[in-house]
């Protein structure tokens, strides 16, 4: 750790502090050799025995460079840190005001180590978010990627009870279990867990740590059709690669299901659609194909855990995999649309006679591409540009967190000779 030099220029030397008041074996030279203390109240309480005077610190931390500034001109002078300074503290603001000459830092153990280390929670693949005078979508970005291990710094509008609500309002695809970590490395310290939706008070300063859980089935949560999106095993990287609750009611609703017949879902994904198909009527048959590995093996393992047996897997890519299946009554795309040019016209030679098609899209192009080619063989084409937010409760108002949009087509055949 650097040390002030015989010959330098004063210098600021920025300690960290822990809950308990100790710092780290390299922060006890510069802090014994201390003329001058500096620091907010709460810190410089753990030295009241040291000799050297003492500057208590309030209000923004901004405020406090000029008088920093100040006490430099006379000579050195320590500033109390807590944990690490240049982690989400004070550090990086001063060095944007002193010349790296002149500052020096000495970190201790941060809260955020101690919280994960409390919870013997590897951290080399955490996300580590600060919410000081911050809004929350940067959280809401990585809870929808399903980032493995998220850590929270509160502060007082965001607390752990809000987050906690917002969490829950934006019925992610996947699940969290969170804890409050609070006055970590004090004797006050409070490791508990944080239950979604409750109304607690929990001591300050506090992170929050969230750590993804596979799913728990839960079938009490499973409806005659809309299953939550939490209950499907997903993408362990692309959680959010699912077709949503409300996209996947109106894909459904758009393709007006008969009692029975056959329904492809031409790239399945998870088969989020063709097990809420093969759930309504055990007399439809529907052939969920994929050829991404995982999503295949993402199939079966929701067609196991939901039990349609009248779902079949079909692994490899459309429409080659496509000759061996029946014809059609009812036709799901999605996974993009990709190949859209080679599937339009196998559809349409074998979508039976009464058959409807229904296409999600998630860009604008590859809509318009699939909506010429059918509009110019005389199908029956409608389009909805679905765009669905949902309302998140946070601090004293409510916002809307925005799903990806998806242009939903629907297509008939009006001349079946044509095809």
């Amino acid at each position: 750790m650097a040390t002030a030099a015989p010959g330098r220029s004063p210098q600021l030397a920025v300690v960290g502090v822990a809950g308990d008041g100790s710092v780290a074996s390299w922060g006890i030279p510069p802090l014994s050799q201390a003329r001058v203390l500096a620091g907010a109240p709460h810190l410089l309480r753990h030295f009241t025995d040291h000799p050297a005077r003492k500057i208590p610190l309030t209000g923004p931390v901004e405020s406090w460079i000029p008088l920093l500034q100040q006490e430099m001109a006379q000579g050195s002078l320590v500033l109390l840190a807590s944990g690490d300074p240049l982690f989400f503290g004070i550090g990086r603001l001063l060095t944007e005001y002193f010349p790296a000459e002149r500052l020096a830092f000495y970190p201790q153990v941060s809260s955020v180590q101690l919280a994960l280390n409390r919870l013997q929670i590897p951290w080399q693949e955490a996300t580590i978010l600060s919410l000081h005078g911050r809004g929350v979508e940067r959280l809401e970005a990585v809870l929808k990627q399903g980032s493995p291990v998220i850590v929270v710094l509160t502060d007082p509008e965001h607390t752990p009870t809000v987050l906690a609500q917002f969490i829950a309002d934006l019925r992610l695809p996947v699940r969290y279990q969170a804890w409050v970590c609070s006055q970590l490395g004090s004797p006050q310290e409070q490791v508990v867990p944080l239950q979604e939706g409750e109304d607690a008070v929990f001591p300050s300063p506090n992170v929050v740590v969230l750590r993804r859980v596979e799913p728990e089935p839960d079938p009490h949560r499973w409806p005659l059709v809309g299953i939550p999106d939490d209950q499907f095993y997903t993408f362990p990287d692309q959680p959010g690669l699912i077709t949503k609750q409300p996209i996947r009611l109106l894909t459904l609703g758009s393709l007006q299901l008969p009692q029975e017949g056959v329904v492809w879902d031409i790239g399945a994904g998870t088969g989020s659609v063709a097990i809420e198909i093969a759930r309504l009527s055990s007399r439809l048959q529907v052939y969920a194909v994929e050829r991404n590995a995982m999503g295949i093996c993402l199939i079966r393992r929701n067609r196991q855990r939901f039990g349609p047996e009248n779902l079949q897997v079909i692994p490899g890519a459309a429409p080659q995999v496509l000759a061996d299946l029946p014809d059609p009554d009812r036709v799901v795309l999605g996974g993009g649309g990709k190949g859209i040019r080679d599937l339009l016209p196998v559809v349409g030679a074998r979508l039976r006679p009464g058959g409807i098609l229904v296409a999600n899209f998630a860009t604008l192009e590859t809509c318009s591409e699939a909506l010429q080619w059918l509009r110019s063989r005389g199908w029956q084409v409608r389009v909805d540009h679905v765009q669905i937010s949902r309302s998140a409760v946070l601090a004293e108002g409510t916002r809307f967190a925005p799903l990806n949009p998806v242009y939903l087509l629907q297509g008939i055949p009006s001349n079946w000779k044509a095809q």
